[in-house]
């Protein structure tokens, strides 16, 4: 279990009206070097991992070592402050799972993806957010900003990432829950994908309309082709999981079929000695059985007794 830390209100916070380079310097553990020319440790490196459901992939833009260590004391701070509890991103001991199971006795469901947010977090954003809710002086809000941010926006693979992206938009989403609140709704926010459920029918059309003009407002708007609304009884998608009409969390069809399709393959490596490409595929395999049993406890049993029966051959 992830250790939980007490929260205190943002004003508690070190970075909070940090106006001196020397404060900031001790507050994030730097040198005077490093921030004298902050830019030059500021290195990426890209890759691509699976998507939630295990079978699309993601890019992701990584910091390298010294710079995600700074972005990590930045995070241990900030994810000390005091924030909605619907929210579900950057939340530390919270993942995708918790946003499915917000849901889980609703009715009637109204999900939306904001399209390319990452890519359109603007800097300038990040930098307001250091500079008038943070209150600190502009030259070290800049600094921040530029320890946090890549090419005028915010990576995928930067510790900081989900809950900067909050932070940066937090009018955003504060606007977008007035909206749900005035339709009885709950709602959540994992990242780019935001949830509205309610045990009863609501006005979707207009709820909708309203969240669009919201959007919109700061730059943004919705990936249309997966703005789904889902009445009663039906499977509903929830980031990852499917919350389904007897109220109960399941795994997606599409992530079991990548674990048996997976398995047919691997139990062909039975009985000799594995290659490291057959020994990665088993751990693949593991981590998506793993998925599997976070979502559903218990979850192919079988399947995990044998993958682990073959990777110790």
């Amino acid at each position: 279990m992830a250790k939980q830390y007490k929260k205190y209100d943002i004003t508690q916070c070190a970075l909070y009206k940090c106006n001196s380079p020397r404060n900031l310097k001790r507050v994030l553990k730097i040198t005077d070097e490093e921030y004298k020319d902050i830019v030059k440790i500021v290195k990426y490196h890209a890759f691509q991992i699976d998507k939630k459901d295990g079978v699309e992939k993601r890019n992701i833009t990584a910091p390298d070592r010294r710079i995600k260590e700074i972005q990590t004391r930045i995070l241990q701070l900030l994810q000390k402050v005091e924030r909605p509890e619907w929210l579900i991103s950057g939340e530390k001991g919270k993942c995708y799972i918790d946003n499915g199971k917000k849901h889980i006795h609703s009715n009637y469901f109204l999900t939306m993806v904001i399209k390319k947010f990452y890519d359109n977090c603007g800097r300038e954003y990040v930098f307001c957010f250091f500079r008038d809710r943070m209150l600190m002086a502009g030259d070290l809000a800049g600094l921040c900003t530029d320890i946090v941010t890549y090419e005028g926006g915010i990576p995928t693979g930067c510790p900081t990432s989900q809950l900067l992206a909050f932070y940066a938009y937090e009018n955003m989403f504060n606007e977008i829950y007035e909206v749900a609140y005035k339709y009885g709704c709950i709602y959540t926010v994992y990242v780019d994908d935001m949830t509205f459920s309610s045990k009863d029918t609501f006005d979707v059309k207009k709820m909708k309309s309203e969240i669009d003009q919201k959007l919109r407002k700061y730059g943004h708007k919705p990936k249309y082709k997966k703005v789904k609304y889902y009445s009663h009884g039906q499977y509903v998608p929830i980031t990852g999981t499917i919350v389904t009409g007897n109220h109960e969390l399941k795994v997606p069809n599409r992530l079991q079929k990548r674990v048996y399709d997976d398995f047919q393959e691997i139990k062909s490596f039975e009985g000799r000695k594995l290659t490291s490409e057959e020994q990665i595929k088993i751990n693949s395999l593991k981590g998506r059985v793993q998925a599997s049993e976070n979502i559903e406890p218990g979850k192919f049993p079988e399947i995990r007794r044998l993958t682990n029966v073959i990777a110790k051959e």
